[in-house]
């Protein structure tokens, strides 16, 4: 049992590996495209100067050339001119570099917020594998407990009348005993209170049946019904495969015996809506009821998983 479930806990938590290359790869050419189209920006930016630069000179040197000679008064300085425009050149530089910059930062800033977004989903990503990884390693150690609680079960007993106690029954074989002794024990229950309803017969039952077995099926329910409970309060995905592989480890005379444990007040109260929820009654041998009609006491839900 313990190798079946470590091998399946094996299979289970193989995770392929994932495209680190690939991931990289896109993320050097993203970086390569965004460096080819800054410096096709900045080229542009140097041409336009050039060409404003180029255009003042020739206007300046037509000046000179063409229209000063005629000016008789000394009126317009063209050298102040010249440096006039010059400077009113470079506060329209000044500002055309200011917004490329502005553009360029704004270009980074969003390739900073996207590098931070991907960062965030991928620690989130390994946050939730990290989750799955110790919710199972619990999980499946916790069945392995089960297992051990199951399988040092003993049923101590003289075979004959006057022959030394032996064991009689050792593991899961034991669960067939006590449904026999459970079924006895509703057959006096139901002579003695022949008006009694279903429910009632099956709790009283249950009780004179818990009396004396209680060091075998206390420890057993205890542990069964935390291991039910672990799975749903937990926040891994699809409960209902975790619930489905512990209803497999249960016999069939063991989910005859949670039938009842949760008609009576052991588990009718916490144990019997989480058994409803998940279906955990789906396999169960309805042949191995004391009477049909006590399918009626739970609701149809128990009996069918919903995965």
């Amino acid at each position: 049992m313990c190798n079946s479930l470590i091998a399946f806990h094996c299979e289970w938590l193989y995770v392929p590996d994932l495209p680190e290359s690939s991931v990289l790869a896109q993320h050097s050419m993203s970086e390569l495209k965004t460096d080819s189209e800054t410096v096709q920006k900045k080229a542009r930016v140097g041409i336009v100067i050039w060409i404003v630069l180029g255009l003042i000179v020739l206007v300046w040197g037509a000046y000179w050339l063409l229209i000063a000679p005629l000016i008789t008064e000394n009126k317009f300085d063209p050298l102040n001119a010249l440096f006039s425009g010059l400077a009113f050149w470079g506060v329209i530089y000044a500002i055309l570099l200011q917004k490329s910059e502005l553009v360029f930062q704004r270009e980074e800033l969003e390739l900073t917020r996207g590098e931070v977004r991907g960062q965030k989903e991928q620690l989130a990503a390994q946050n939730r594998t990290l989750k799955q990884q110790r919710f199972e390693n619990t999980f499946f150690s916790l069945l392995t407990l089960f297992s051990n609680i199951v399988d040092s079960l003993e049923i101590i007993r003289a075979a004959r009348l006057g022959d030394p106690p032996s064991v009689f029954a050792k593991g899961r074989a034991c669960f067939s005993l006590f449904a026999t002794e459970f079924s006895g024990e509703y057959g006096k229950q139901q002579k003695a209170h022949e008006d009694w309803g279903h429910r009632t017969l099956c709790a009283t039952a249950y009780d004179h049946f818990v009396n004396s077995r209680q060091a075998f099926v206390g420890h057993y329910f205890r542990t069964l019904y935390n291991i039910v409970k672990f799975i749903a309060t937990s926040e891994v995905e699809n409960k209902q495969m975790y619930m489905n592989i512990l209803r497999a480890q249960l016999s069939s005379s063991e989910l005859t015996l949670l039938f009842y444990n949760c008609i009576s007040k052991y588990g009718s109260d916490k144990f019997r809506p989480l058994i409803e929820q998940f279906g955990l009654l789906e396999n169960m041998d309805f042949s191995s009821l004391i009477n049909q009609k006590h399918r009626e006491l739970f609701n149809k839900s128990a009996f069918h998983s919903p995965l």
